[in-house]
């Protein structure tokens, strides 16, 4: 199984963290995990490329864990990055609709970041 952590902090997202392999298929021929790479990694793109953020980012294929870690106070540009992350989390809703037992999405605070 596939695990998706967003991270928020005052009400803004500072961290994603992806872990696990969702067996789903074999691996290197994984279309869910071809798939929850692509739109976590599209977003990280977005947030390195596209707002010039700073992010630090750790990948381990295989293990299956990619992280997204926002430097702190970002100001305005939160505003931003949450609309990244918020599209990251809608996509992977949608596929959790088919894909259940192979991904799960959670959300939590972390008040020390």
């Amino acid at each position: 199984m596939t695990k998706v952590k967003f991270i928020k902090n005052n009400n803004n997202y500072v961290a994603l963290h992806v872990s696990g392999h969702t067996g789903y298929g074999e691996e290197g021929s994984d279309i869910l995990c071809a798939s929850i790479s692509s739109i976590v990694q599209a977003g990280a793109l977005g947030i390195l490329k596209v707002l010039n953020v700073d992010a630090a980012i750790e990948r381990d294929d295989e293990k299956g864990l990619f992280k997204i870690q926002l430097p702190c106070n970002l100001g305005d540009k939160y505003n931003e990055t949450n609309i990244i992350f918020e599209t990251i989390k809608v996509s992977l809703l949608d596929l959790t609709q088919g894909y259940k037992k192979y991904l799960k999405l959670e959300e939590v605070c972390d008040d020390v970041y």
